[in-house]
């Protein structure tokens, strides 16, 4: 059935969501059982034609001209504990190196056809058909009303814009930014495009707000002023996000980790006490520093490193593990190691050792530069699931059982290693293993080298390490 006999470019904002909420808690077979969802992108132009009678278009408008409203449909998934997260970052439109080079925020290509959006949000489950997945819920995202939001927004675009006009579209990153990326877009991450201002071609990008900030918005109303904020409007027009941070905690630099759990009155024995050092400094209070309206919206993950009087690292970094059975089914483009480095910001907040002490040394922002992951981390993962996939896993054993995973030695920024709680913590394999056929192994997850980090720590940090 058809939802609405009107033109979609005559439709008012309130017509549009009047139509929107009558879908609310229904199935894509309920809204139609004739219909059909043929494509990744076919959960939109099903919407699309299907309840508001509009035809799929590529064109640089908004889809509804008179509400100047842009419709979007993405998927969140239900985590265990009952939570709901964004599947999938909201891809928006392509970018035209050429014809942005010279726009400004407010008449760029994603101001102009993004700066109001209404959103399906569709609950995925893989399990049933894609036309059973239901919708949960509706949301008219207004950037002029989310002030915080829309100063960090305009910033990532023109970080973004900045790299178009030097001529360097090619090294962008989705980290790059915090709540607005430039995405890759199309058959693969090898689908090229010219840039001005440069001989190279670049890949082929989308605007896209990150997953991470989908997930903030789903679960929380836009409209709400959060209390978890950390940053200012004042702040954020002044100096952004980033500088913001790093301003307020260069005031506790060279303080001794001693003095600072004396200074806050914590205890030196509580868990994860240089993540509730960092908040205490920040001025947080009853929550900790990852958990603030920013740094979930951004995909901002906080890491405390500790170096050594001899300036090494010890410990290398580890992320979560990774199932054997489910990292075979991915491709390299859409794999869960890609997407986490491609989309994720660290904060690396430094504690060097002297003596019997670790002193502060302050905070940077870092990202993993796209060339790292396009060739060092690929070719980790490409090894690990190919022996994944072949069985070819334990090397030998005696006392310890040897793998054949990727070592520290082996590349420049990664390798794999055990990150269960004991031998007994195992994941189940898809393959049994050549050598001993057992059918589970102790659990991985991809580890960043401790030199690799080292590494990065000299470059971000050489003014206060020189």
């Amino acid at each position: 059935m058809k939802y609405t006999f009107k033109k979609a470019e005559d439709l008012t904002l309130n017509e549009v969501q009047e139509i929107g909420k009558k879908i609310i808690n229904k199935t894509f077979r309920e809204i139609n059982p004739e219909g059909e969802i043929d494509s990744k992108g076919g959960f939109g132009h099903f919407i699309e034609k299907h309840v508001f009678n509009l035809e799929a278009n590529s064109i640089s408008a908004p889809d509804f001209s008179t509400a100047k409203t842009e419709l979007k449909v993405t998927p969140v998934r239900k985590n265990k504990n009952g939570s709901y997260s964004a599947k999938e970052r909201l891809v928006l439109n392509i970018i035209n190196y050429h014809e942005e080079l010279n726009k400004t925020f407010y008449t760029s290509s994603f101001w102009m056809k993004n700066s109001v959006l209404y959103v399906f949000f569709y609950l995925y489950q893989p399990d049933i058909s894609k036309m059973d997945f239901v919708l949960l819920k509706d949301l008219l995202i207004e950037f002029k009303k989310l002030q915080n939001d829309l100063t960090i927004i305009k910033r990532d675009w023109e970080t973004i814009h900045k790299k178009i006009v030097d001529g360097k579209a090619h090294e962008i990153s989705e980290a790059d930014t915090m709540y607005l990326a430039a995405c890759t877009k199309g058959v693969s991450s090898e689908s090229l495009r010219t840039q001005p201002n440069s001989p190279i071609d670049a890949k082929q990008r989308a605007y896209s707000l990150k997953a991470s900030y989908m997930t903030r918005l789903f679960n929380r109303d836009p409209l709400h002023k959060d209390l978890d904020l950390l940053v200012d409007g004042i702040e954020l027009e002044k100096l952004g996000f980033e500088d913001t941070i790093v301003s307020r905690l260069s005031k506790y630099m060279y303080k001794s980790r001693k003095s600072l759990i004396k200074e806050f009155n914590l205890d030196s024995s509580i868990k994860n006490i240089n993540e509730i050092l960092i908040s205490r400094m920040l001025g947080l209070k009853n929550t900790r520093v990852s958990k603030t309206d920013e740094f979930q919206k951004a995909n901002i993950v906080p890491k405390t490193i500790r170096l050594e009087e001899n300036n090494k690292i010890r410990e290398h970094m580890s992320f979560d593990t990774f199932k054997f059975t489910e990292i075979i089914e991915e491709s390299w483009e859409d794999s869960t190691l890609k997407e986490y480095f491609e989309s994720t910001k660290f904060m690396f907040a430094l504690f060097k050792k002297k003596g019997n002490d670790y002193y502060f040394m302050g905070v940077r922002f870092w990202n993993m530069p796209p060339y790292d992951i396009d060739f060092d981390l690929k070719s980790v993962w490409e090894k690990t699931v190919g022996l994944i996939k072949f069985g070819k896993i334990i090397e030998k054993e005696d006392k310890r059982t040897y793998n054949f995973f990727p070592k520290p030695k082996e590349n420049r920024v990664a390798h794999v290693r055990p990150h269960g709680k004991n031998k007994h913590d195992v994941y189940d394999l898809p393959t049994p293993d050549q050598l001993t056929g057992r059918k589970s192994f102790t659990k991985q997850s991809f580890w960043l080298n401790n030199s690799y980090i080292l590494n990065v720590v000299k470059t971000l940090f050489h003014d206060v390490l020189d």
